[in-house]
Order: structure tokens, then sequence, then C-alpha cells
């Protein structure tokens, strides 16, 4: 059995191209779209699959600013290198044996398994986490995803921690993040549980960060009582790629809000060593190694930056602060989780993102460990212009500023 896939490239200044693939079962195909290019893509025969997704014989789908691989274990097609050296076949393996904890969990009535993925950066870590995701989901699964990665905003947007329940097909084109912002409660498909950090690194304050994953961490297992769909099919984490002495802090910090149960170090030899020296002695904690794909590839800055950008305007339309930001006469010497009052002029706001807390008081640890609904605030004389995902008056009247600016283009 084969499948084709093709891929089509155009620009104002090159006509459309055409390419057709076929690819032998068990192989990849990989591509890369810098962000001005559109790549379509069409399955004409076969089955493949993008990070776990099944895609769609005849259906058309487009990428822009994207890495992607396409994998066929019968056999697929698609746009720009074949390879035939893969890591699949053992993520597959990863899946196989969560899928068995599971059903031991289930028959048990205990949580299911409890997975993180550690890494450095630009290993596949989110990757690896859409397919055994998406893997769970074909069983029936429910899962839930945490995405501790505030670079990424994988579910919402940079700068936040979040959680959400997996009970539908994760989107091959937009991901995680197309359905986010609009299902209408947690216990809803996609609706995340958001906690606003407000920095990209870990590391920028390392005290608030860890406040609010051991917050988030209490929400995700009072979900995990309530529902025992979710509490068999248990969590998946993703991770930033800090992997300093910071960073192994923060890593077990999070073993032990999250009562993780199985560490994936992907990609790295000392961290797998380090990891499985840590937790040596610790019954109940499992250290695996898996490779990272050969398809992974280095993202420079310019590349994240931008991929920040998307991912907030996506946020907005569907698809502590630094010094140099701090209020005069403000300095350092506030605390890492110290709110300070911020007054709303241009210099101030202007283009900044804003989460807007579901607090109902001004008290520091309410506003600090509440959820966010979020918004973009563009200031004005006197006033207030205050763009959101959601339609409506503001739902509450406290405003929670990092150190994300955005500039509509």
């Amino acid at each position: 059995m084969h499948s084709s896939t093709k891929g089509q490239a155009k620009s104002s200044q090159q006509k459309e191209v055409s390419k057709e693939w076929k690819l032998e079962p068990e192989h990849e195909f990989r591509f890369e779209i810098d962000f001005g290019t559109t790549v379509k893509l069409k399955l004409i025969s076969g089955t493949a699959e993008i990070f776990g997704t099944e895609i769609g014989i005849g259906h058309e789908y487009e990428f822009s600013g994207r890495k992607v691989a396409i994998f066929t274990w019968h056999g697929i097609c698609s746009v720009e290198y074949v390879a035939n050296e893969t890591p699949m076949t053992s993520y597959l393996n990863m899946h196989i044996a969560l899928e068995q904890c599971r059903e031991e969990a289930k028959s048990k009535s205990e949580k299911g398994p409890r997975v993180m993925i550690v890494g450095p950066e630009d290993v596949g870590k989110t990757s690896l986490c859409k397919l055994l995701l998406s893997y769970a989901l074909r069983h029936g699964r429910q899962p839930i995803f945490v995405n501790l990665d505030s670079n990424e905003g994988s579910i919402t947007m940079p700068g936040t921690l979040t959680a959400t329940p997996v009970n539908h097909i994760i989107d091959v084109e937009e991901g995680f993040g197309s359905s986010a912002t609009t299902a209408p409660s947690f216990s809803s498909s996609y609706m995340p549980m958001v906690f606003y950090y407000g920095y990209s690194d870990p590391s920028d304050n390392v005290k608030l960060y860890k406040v609010l994953t051991k917050k988030l961490a209490s929400n995700v297992y009072r979900r995990l009582v309530e529902d025992e769909i979710a509490k068999a099919s248990g969590i998946v984490i993703d991770t930033s790629g800090l992997i300093d002495s910071t960073g192994y802090e923060i890593i077990q910090h999070c073993v032990d809000v999250f009562d993780v149960n199985i560490i994936i170090v992907l990609g790295h030899e000392r961290l797998y060593s380090d990891m499985a020296r840590l937790y040596k002695e610790r019954s109940g904690v499992n250290v695996v190694k898996l490779s990272k794909s050969g398809g992974v590839v280095d993202r420079d800055n310019a590349f994240r930056r931008q991929m920040q950008m998307r991912k907030i305007r996506e946020y907005f339309y569907g698809s502590l602060a630094p010094s140099s930001a701090l209020p005069i006469g403000i300095d350092r010497k506030v605390s890492e989780t110290q709110l300070v009052k911020v007054e709303p002029d241009d210099d101030t706001l202007l283009h900044s993102i804003l989460a807007i807390s579901s607090a109902n008081n001004s008290e520091e640890h309410s506003l600090l460990e509440s959820s966010i609904i979020g918004s973009n605030v563009d200031t004005g004389k006197q006033k207030m212009t205050i763009l959101s995902p959601s339609p409506g008056r503001l739902p509450k009247q406290y405003l929670i500023m990092g150190s994300y600016k955005w500039m509509e283009s």
C-alpha cells in the first residue's frame, strides 16, 4: 500500500509548484516552511499521520511557518525529503506501555500514568506530547495535557502555564490553539485552565513559576478526582528546554507537585543519566530515554519570535515586568511574587499583554493564583482600548501585566 502527497508553494513572484511523493511503510516525510510561504498538502491514497493525528484522503491541508513530519505505518506521501531512520517505533512502544498503565489504573480505580517529557530546546518535546495524546485519544482515552513551557504557548499564548482535557482530535493544521479559546468551560473540549506567568523563561522568576505550577497541579488533580475517564487516562506534561541547575530544580519541583511517575528524557544523554541517578532510590518514578527525531531542527531567535507573535495573534483573533518596564520609583527590591500597582499610562501599558484575573478581590495571593481569561491592551487618552478573544463587557476588574508586548501589524 502506498499514498502520495502533493505540496504546493506559491508567492507573488513564482508560479504554483506541485510535487508528488511516494513513501514506503514506516518512512517519514519531513518539510519546513518559512513564514510568508504556504504549502498545501494532500493525501492521495493510503494512510498517514502528523504527530499521531491521521490525515484524510483528498483533504487539502495548509501550512505556513511550520516544521512538519508526516509518517506512515503502511505507506504515505508528501513534500521535501523522505527519511527511513525514524524513532516512531520506539514512540509507539512508549504509547503501548502507557496504555498498559491505563488499563491497570482503570481496573484498580487508580490514577493513570503521569508523564513528563524533559529535554533541551528543539528536540521535539511538544511533538511527542501531541503524538502520545493523539494515540491515547484513538484508544478512547481523555488525558489532560499540561503545558509548562511559557515560551511556546502551545495551548493559548506565550507567557502562560496551562492544562486542558484532550477529548477531541488535535487539529493537524492549528494544533491545540484554534479551539482553546472557544470552548465554554474547563470540562469541555480543549477549554484550558490558564495561569499567567508573564515571562518566556522559568528562570526569569523561579518563585512565581513554582507558585503557579503548584496551583495548576492542584486544579488538575481536582479534575482527576471528579472524572473517572480522565483519572485513568492520566496526564502528559510538556516542559521548557531549561536543563541547567535552575532547570533541574524546576524539573524536580514539577515531578513533586504533579506526582509524576514517568519521566521521558528526549535526546540528551547527560540529562537522562542525571535524572536516572536522582530518582534511582525513589520508588514509583521511572526514567525512560527516547531518541529525538532526525527531522527536529534548531530554531533561531528570529523564528521563535515570529512564532510567539503568531500565537498571540491567533489567540486574539481565533486562528513581574523587566526593570525597563517597571513604574518610576520601583526597583528590584520587590519580591518575585509581589504585585506592583501600575498606573495606566501610554508608556507603561501600550501594547502590553494583560491577563484578566478571575479573582474577586485584590488580595495578592488571590490575584497571583487565579486563572486568567486574557486580553491585549492599547491605551488612549483616559481610555483603554482592549482587544479580547471573548466579546462583551470585562467579566472582572483586575488585570495582570507581565513582560510580553504585542503590536498588531
